[in-house]
Formats: C-alpha cells, structure tokens, sequence
C-alpha cells in the first residue's frame, strides 16, 4: 500500500518502478520528461490513474478495466445475485 503524501496542499502517491518497466513507461531505465497521466475521481475514495500510449487515451467508460467490470456486473446479475451499488 502506497502513503498519501503532502505535496503543496495535494495529495500525491508514487507508482512503483517495476510497475512502470512493466507497462513501458520508461525510457532507458528513467521517466520521461514529458510524461502526462490523467487522473479521474470515479467516486468517494475512488481514483483511476491511466498514462496514454502514443498520445491517446480513449474514454474511460470504453476502457478494459471498465468493460471487463461492467460484464462481470452483468453476469452476477444474470445469475440472480445481490450486487451491492458503488458509491
């Protein structure tokens, strides 16, 4: 778990390094000097952080995240279970 830090009055969290080498992120070993990342508050204590590839960032309703949580919502629902409403 990450701390929330002070950072002028906002909150700021780091994304582990081996997190980013995973996804590509750095440029020889080091961040890049322009990296932008969009941040969306999705609800109470909610937050999604996603970092564009080639400059693109599609909508996040059309993200994999959210499509794949919107089926498996559907899937519980087909099947007749409770599924508890997000803030």
């Amino acid at each position: 778990m990450q701390k929330l830090q002070n950072h002028g009055g906002s909150g700021v969290v780091t994304i582990p390094r081996d997190d980013l080498e995973k996804d590509d992120v750095l440029e020889d070993g080091n961040l890049p000097d322009e990296q932008h990342l969009d941040v969306e508050r999705m609800g109470r204590r909610t937050y999604v952080v996603r970092i564009p590839e080639a400059g693109d960032l599609p909508e996040l309703a059309q993200s994999e995240l959210v499509e794949r949580l919107a089926a498996k919502r559907a899937l519980d629902l087909g099947a007749g279970r409770s599924v508890p409403q997000a803030d």
